[in-house]
């Protein structure tokens, strides 16, 4: 039996090579799409987002400056990812979105995911855990997203 000091070692090691593979694989992936790696993440917290978001609501989300947010934004829409609207609430507010024709390109699930290859790998490997482990996982995620 491992040790608690063994097992967080062992977690630690794993995680710094799961995020070095995730960042190469976004890499290439928003590469493919004519992108780069932040514009990708920044569509991504647009895309997976309940309703609309401002730009200071994509800063804040993404932690990036408020200057390269507009700078994100304007490549985005440029290459159709995403909207600009005005807020039907306050016409004096600015709204992006993303562009539903876009997100399957984006990893929006569909025909054409970049990402399809790993949602299957994901699906079987899941497959092999039952619900109880699967939430124990998803626990840690998480609560880890929050570790700074």
């Amino acid at each position: 039996m491992s040790s608690k000091a063994e097992v967080t070692a062992r977690i630690v090691e794993l995680v710094q090579l799961v995020i070095a593979s995730s960042v190469m694989t976004n890499e290439r992936i928003a590469r493919s799409l004519g992108l780069n790696v932040v514009d990708l993440q920044a569509l991504g917290f647009i895309a997976r987002s309940p309703g609309p978001m401002t730009a200071g609501e994509v800063s804040q989300q993404t932690e990036l400056p408020t200057s390269t947010t507009t700078r994100v934004l304007d490549r985005l829409e440029r290459g159709g990812f995403i909207e600009r609207t005005t807020d039907p609430n306050d016409r004096r507010r600015v709204v992006v979105r993303a562009r539903p024709d876009a997100l399957a390109a984006a990893g929006g699930g569909g025909e054409g995911d970049p990402y399809a290859g790993i949602l299957d790998g994901m699906r079987r490997l899941h497959e092999r855990f039952t619900v109880e482990e699967l939430e124990v996982v998803a626990r840690y995620l998480d609560e880890l997203r929050d570790v700074r």
